[in-house]
């Protein structure tokens, strides 16, 4: 299946992505925070990052600057989920290719998912 990596300072968060993902799957690795997001994307080169936008060290517009402007990560997909107020409208603005507000359900995350995943969205 794909790497994804979940870019979630809340642990229980993370870790219930981390579970749910997995299940179907996938290989997963978590960051708590932007800059450990940073160094995860450049090694790992995920197929997705579902990342927050509200994180400590580094923010999730940050990290989707950096993703965005690199050129041997730039075309991972993002998936932003967050419950920053404006969100939906700073995920379109940092070229996300998705975005879920937050709570989210964990089914609706992982259909997200394998919708961003498909080979057509690639």
């Amino acid at each position: 299946m794909a790497t994804i990596l979940i870019v979630e300072d809340d642990v229980e968060i993370l870790e219930m992505m981390k579970i749910a993902l997995r299940r179907k799957g996938h290989e997963v690795y978590g960051s708590p925070n932007g800059v450990d997001a940073l160094y995860q994307v450049s090694y790992y080169k995920p197929d997705l990052v579902i990342l927050d936008l509200m994180m400590p060290w580094a923010s999730g517009d940050a990290v989707l600057g950096y993703i965005r402007s690199t050129t041997s990560v730039k075309q991972t997909r993002v998936l932003v989920v967050s419950a920053h107020p404006n969100g939906a409208e700073l995920a379109q603005q940092l070229e996300a290719d998705g975005y879920v507000g937050k709570p989210v359900e964990m089914n609706v995350l992982t259909g997200y998912v394998e919708r961003l995943l498909e080979p057509s969205n690639s």
